[in-house]
């Protein structure tokens, strides 16, 4: 077998690292579902608007490192904040939280899946993930992003703040992050904005995602001791230095995380880059056997990754992580960049997750009913926004399907002078719009401008086509653009 390189054995690890990530889809799902939540919260009925309800995510999934549980009979966990601005004098710990309890349980599929925890509200969506969503205050000794959260007992107020660490984050890994989006931007034939954060993976987010799952397997019979992720992200993200191949990160990074842990006052200190008096290893004081678990496991990280890229063969190197990433992620990480046989691969971690139904009998779509004359041009581009004009976009449409119940804005840009007409043709194929009787396929009159809204009814590959005319004649059309609905 031929000598494996060092880029071979990145690729395997970041193959590795995806295997772990939550899917494309479901992420969307995720943000799809927690948007739903904030405007049920801050609707124009709930008790809630008058304090300007904000909800948005917190953690790994704001930064580009949620890992799959170990199990797979259990759900990606997603953080979220609920923000609500009240002044700290004016309300109680568990008066807040129930504030928003309250709101949740009013609607009745929010309230079958909801549960209590000491400080949070859950939101199980089986087979998917479950949502923590935390009640927070502003704090106002750190505007306009930093929160109060009440702690485990509902007694103090904590101090947090989720978008300044996510910032401070990105910001360790921005000359990679750049040139990562720049890249898929050009093989997307996208501008860079088009490219949203969390469709880009550095380095320092793989090696984050492979750390976790190490910790998991090593600490699944000991969850008392296991690490928290905060520790383990915050002094990633500190020893990482921009480099390129997530391979030399991690080893790197392994090698010189216990370099950013201080001693103050004989007390154990991993700071918080964001609020200088949080101590992420606080219990590291109250409980020292979680320290020396934390050193024992970082150790064994170390040996496990120098020992595995030894090995001179794929197969080897898979073999080796096994134990500590899971037999089931190395087979499938190996398998996917060619290293194994295709019989080696276990299971695919998509679920399925694009069955979009291929485009299908698209005979009632109607031929343009005026004379063809293209002297100028026209093109179509879409957003993906939480519902019928809603102005919040999510993200920019592509080739990457959508689920249903989202709303479509399709803005026309042409250089025909105006004035001009513009006719939109929509186009539905599949079983479901056919059994709805709403295949469609005919010519309706533009009602805004050169924007149209549409919301994602039916499974399947549908079409949106715009057709400038001017004096009766056609004379440019935008060519279609297609719509995969999940």
């Amino acid at each position: 077998m031929a000598t494996l390189t060092m880029d071979k054995r990145s690729q395997l690890l970041e193959a590795a690292a995806a295997s772990l990530d939550i899917p494309q889809h479901m992420h969307e799902d995720a943000v799809l579902k927690y948007e739903d939540i904030g405007g049920w919260l801050s609707a124009e009925d709930s008790e809630l608007r008058q304090y300007a309800p904000e909800i948005y995510p917190q953690g790994s999934f704001r930064l580009g490192t949620v890992v799959r549980p170990v199990f797979r009979s259990h759900e990606y966990d997603i953080d979220l904040v609920c923000r609500l601005a009240i002044d700290k004098d004016a309300i109680s710990k568990a008066e807040l939280k129930k504030k928003i309890g309250d709101r949740l349980k009013e609607r009745d599929d929010l309230k079958e899946i909801l549960s209590e925890s000491r400080r949070a509200w859950a939101l199980t969506y089986t087979n998917q993930f479950h949502m923590d969503v935390l009640s927070s205050i502003p704090n106002m000794e750190r505007v306009p992003t930093g929160i109060l959260l009440p702690d485990k007992e509902l007694h103090l107020w904590q101090k947090s703040n989720p978008v300044s660490y996510a910032d401070w984050f990105y910001e360790r890994m921005k000359v990679i992050f750049l040139e990562k989006r720049a890249a898929l931007a050009e093989a997307m034939q996208a501008s860079i904005e088009e490219v949203p954060y969390w469709a880009v993976r550095t380095p320092l987010q793989r090696v984050v995602q492979i750390l976790k799952r190490h910790r998991d397997i090593y600490f699944q019979n000991d969850l008392g001791n296991r690490p928290v992720s905060i520790i383990i992200t915050t002094l990633a993200a500190h020893a990482y230095r921009n480099q390129p191949e997530t391979i030399d990160a991690l080893i790197d990074v392994v090698k010189s995380m216990s370099n950013h842990i201080e001693t103050r006052d004989g007390k154990w200190w991993v700071q918080n880059p964001v609020e200088p008096d949080e101590n992420f290893a606080e219990r590291w004081n109250e409980y020292p056997e979680r320290r020396l678990a934390f050193f024992r496991w970082l150790e064994q990280a170390h040996n496990d990754f120098v020992t595995a890229i030894r090995h001179t063969d794929l197969r080897k190197v898979a073999e080796s992580l096994a134990p500590s990433l899971g037999p089931t992620t190395m087979t499938k990480a190996a398998a996917s960049i060619g290293g194994l046989g295709s019989t080696a691969l276990i299971e695919s971690t998509s679920g399925g997750a694009d069955n979009v139904p291929a485009l299908s009998d698209a005979r009632h779509c109607r031929d343009p009913l005026w004379p063809l004359s293209f002297g100028y041009k026209a093109g179509v581009t879409a957003t993906v926004h939480p519902g019928l004009h809603k102005t919040k976009k999510l993200w920019d449409l592509t080739t990457r399907s959508v689920p249903k119940g989202v709303g479509l804005r399709f803005k026309l840009s042409t250089n025909v002078p105006r004035p001009y007409e513009v006719h939109w043709q929509v186009v539905n194929t599949g079983r479901e719009a056919f059994l709805a009787n709403e295949p469609r396929g005919g010519f309706e009159p533009n009602e805004s401008g050169d924007v149209r809204w549409e919301r994602t009814d039916y499974a399947g590959t549908h079409w949106v086509e715009a057709f400038v005319v001017k004096n009766g004649v056609c004379v440019a059309r935008s060519g279609r653009k297609y719509v995969r609905v999940r």
